[in-house]
Formats: structure tokens, C-alpha cells, sequence
């Protein structure tokens, strides 16, 4: 129920009550009169005798009195609703006196008409009421509405919403302090956001240095190990079996290698650094589809405008994570990856034709809370579309 359908029906009561109190304390008065109306026409007609002794001027000027000759001894009909006569007067033959019917007619007429001005005015009135209650409600709630709409963006997440101040008091007084908590709110978030970017850069570089570090050391190291193990196969002072174990010392090494390069390249993308974004996404792809087992359709535009080493590095792992995403949870059998220039910016999406049905928006896992802080990163949005049956589509948006 809105707060002026409430109030309204509290004040309909409380006219509703005085106009009921009000119109017993009319009637009761009324019938006071009548009563009153009535003895001054019964001494009046005791006074001046009976009819047939005064002219018919004079009697036509006399109130409450009709000669008996002409009355059948009811009332006439008036302008005056029976159920209100009833009220002021008693039912019965109207008392007669010296030839003289007594009858009060008028005064009850004039009753009414007070009675049909009294209401009137108190109609009007309540009205007026309810139109300057309906006016000051709307004035009064407005402010509440824009708050409960600004507190609905805050939970959305736009904590960027005010409030203007008001004229009233304590409506000002409560917006003060919901600008208060906006503002609290806005400036932690900045500063989550400032010490996520700032871990995901520290996490980037450092993994960046252990794959430099294990490239530039452990990577020797195997390299030649297994060099040294293919030199024994072609020893000729060594026997069959040692040959034989040379060799497999080298595959196992070879086998080691392969894992070491997809190790560092999770890592950090070292392919990145030497030939390019659009170079380490299409190494990307082909590493996916060795490691899942599933196809991926590959969309890249020619013309990739040039990031930051920072940006690279977020947008290669944002479609590294959803990658991983698709290959854990999606039950697909294929996914698409397109990245492409748009007027103002980049357009990256990434879709499944796997089982689709959640809720991707809402969920706090890690892959998908790092999928939005890198985007926030790179300064762009991502939406996530999920439709049961058709699997889920990750779009990015960056400008530039």
C-alpha cells in the first residue's frame, strides 16, 4: 500500500467520524427546534383564535400554522427527503389547536437547506484536503524515490551516484549521509581496484621473471642433457643396450622439454615478446586445441592496433582464462575466438556450443573474477551470455 493510500484512508476515517458526529449533533438540534417551532405555533394559534376570525392575507402569513379547513391533517409534500423528516419529526396526525393544523414544514425545509449547504461545504473542504494531501505526499516522497533509486545504482555497482541536497531538514540530513557512504564506498572500491591491478601486475611480472629464469637456466640444462645423450647413440665404444638407453635418455628428455615449453609459455608468453599480440594469440589456439583436444575457429583481424605491454599481457589472459573456462565446464566440442578492430576500440568474443545455463555474471569464482578485473584493467567491459543448450558467449569490449 503507497504512503498517500494510506494516509488518505486515515483521513477519510477521521472525516468520515467528525462528519458522523457533526451530523447527530445537527439532527439532535434540529429536533430541538422543530419542538421549539411547534410550542411558539401552538401559543401563537391559542392567541390569535381560530382562522375564520382573520383575514386570508393575514392568514397566509402566519408560519407553521394551516387552517384545518384546508388540511387533511399530514403533511404536505415538501423538497425535504422523507427519511430526514422522519429524523426531526415525529410520525403521526400534526396536532391542531383552535382550528389550526400546527405544522412545522417550514422550519424543517429550512433545515434541510442548511443542512445540503453544511454538507456542501464540508465536501468541498474535504476535497481540497485530500488534493493538498495528495501534493504534499508526491513533494514528500520524491526525495525517498530518488533514494531508493540511487541505492539501487550503489548495488548495481555505479557508486558515482548522488544526491542533491533538500529543503527539508531531515530529508537533507539523510541524503548528507547517503553521500557520506557513496563516497566511502567509491573511494574503497578505487582502492580495491588499485591493489588488484597493482597484484595482477606484480603476478604478471614475476611470473614473467621465473620464466626467464627457468628459460635462461633450466632450459640450458635440458638442452644439453639432450645433446649429450644424442652424442652417446653414435659412440662406437659403447654397447647396443647403452645406445639403446641414450636414446631413450633423449626422448624422455625431448618429452621433458615439451612440457618445460608449455609450462613457461603459461607462464609467460615469451612468444609475445618476440613476434606480437596476434603471433601468441594463434600460439594460444593451437596450444588449446593440442592440450583439450578440441577444435577452435580462430577470427583475428589484420589490422590489431598496438597495446602496452601491460594491456597485452591482460587481454592474452583474459582469453587464456576463458579458454580454460571452456575446456573445464562447458562440455563443448568447439569454440570460437574472434578479435577484431571496431570505430572506437577492440571486440573480443569467445563462445562455446557446450551445455550454456549459467549464471556467469554472478559467479565469484576466481577464473571469472580474474576475467573482470583484467577487463577493468584494459579499461573495457565484458558481458557474459549463457543460454541453455547453446553454450556461453564472452564478449569484451576495449576502447582505445
Amino acid at each position: 500500500m503507497s504512503a498517500y493510500l494510506r494516509v488518505a484512508l486515515l483521513m477519510l476515517a477521521v472525516f468520515t467520524g467528525v462528519y458522523g458526529a457533526g451530523l447527530a449533533l445537527f439532527i439532535e438540534q434540529g429536533r430541538r427546534d422543530v419542538v421549539r417551532e411547534q410550542r411558539a405555533a401552538t401559543i401563537i394559534a391559542e392567541t390569535i383564535g381560530h382562522p375564520d376570525r382573520l383575514d386570508a392575507e393575514a392568514v397566509a402569513a402566519v408560519r407553521h400554522l394551516v387552517p384545518e379547513r384546508s388540511s387533511d391533517g399530514s403533511a404536505p409534500e415538501r423538497n425535504v427527503p422523507a427519511v430526514f423528516r422522519r429524523l426531526l419529526v415525529e410520525e403521526g396526525p400534526l396536532p391542531m389547536v383552535e382550528g389550526w393544523v400546527i405544522d412545522p414544514g417550514d422550519e424543517v425545509e429550512e433545515i434541510w437547506e442548511g443542512f445540503v449547504l453544511i454538507t456542501s461545504a464540508y465536501g468541498v473542504g474535504m476535497l481540497l484536503c485530500f488534493a493538498a494531501l495528495f501534493w504534499a505526499v508526491q513533494r514528500g516522497v520524491r526525495p525517498l524515490r530518488s533514494l531508493g533509486e540511487a541505492m539501487e545504482a550503489v548495488g548495481a555497482g555505479r557508486l558515482a551516484s548522488r544526491l542533491p541536497r533538500q529543503p527539508t531538514a531531515e530529508l537533507d540530513q539523510l541524503v548528507t549521509r547517503f553521500n557520506a557512504m557513496a563516497t566511502a564506498l567509491e573511494s574503497e572500491q578505487q582502492t580495491v581496484a588499485r591493489l588488484l591491478e597493482e597484484l595482477l601486475r606484480l603476478q604478471d611480472q614475476e611470473r614473467a621473471r621465473i620464466a626467464r629464469a627457468l628459460h635462461d637456466d633450466l632450459g640450458q640444462y635440458l638442452t644439453g642433457i639432450r645433446a649429450q645423450a644424442r652424442s652417446w647413440v653414435y659412440e662406437p665404444d659403447l654397447s647396443e643396450a647403452q645406445r639403446e638407453q641414450a636414446r631413450q635418455l633423449a626422448a624422455h628428455c625431448e618429452t621433458v622439454h615439451a612440457h618445460f615449453r608449455g609450462l613457461l609459455n603459461d607462464l609467460h608468453p615469451l612468444v609475445m615478446e618476440q613476434l606480437g599480440l596476434a603471433s601468441a594469440i594463434q600460439h594460444l589456439v593451437e596450444q588449446w586445441q593440442q592440450l583439450g583436444g578440441l577444435r577452435c575457429v580462430l577470427v583475428l583481424d589484420e589490422n590489431l592496433p598496438t597495446l602496452a605491454g601491460e594491456q597485452q599481457t591482460h587481454l592474452y589472459r583474459f582469453l587464456q582464462e576463458a579458454l580454460t573456462n571452456i575446456a573445464r565446464h562447458a562440455r563443448a566440442t568447439r569454440a570460437t575466438l574472434e578479435v577484431e578492430r571496431i570505430t572506437q576500440g577492440l571486440q573480443v568474443t569467445v563462445a562455446d556450443d557446450g551445455c550454456g545455463g549459467l549464471d556467469l555474471s554472478e559467479r565469484i569464482g576466481l577464473g571469472v573474477r580474474s576475467m573482470r578485473e583484467r577487463a577493468r584493467c584494459l579499461g573495457g567491459k565484458v558481458a557474459f551470455t549463457s543460454t541453455p543448450g547453446q553454450g556461453v558467449r564472452v564478449s569484451l569490449t576495449i576502447p582505445l
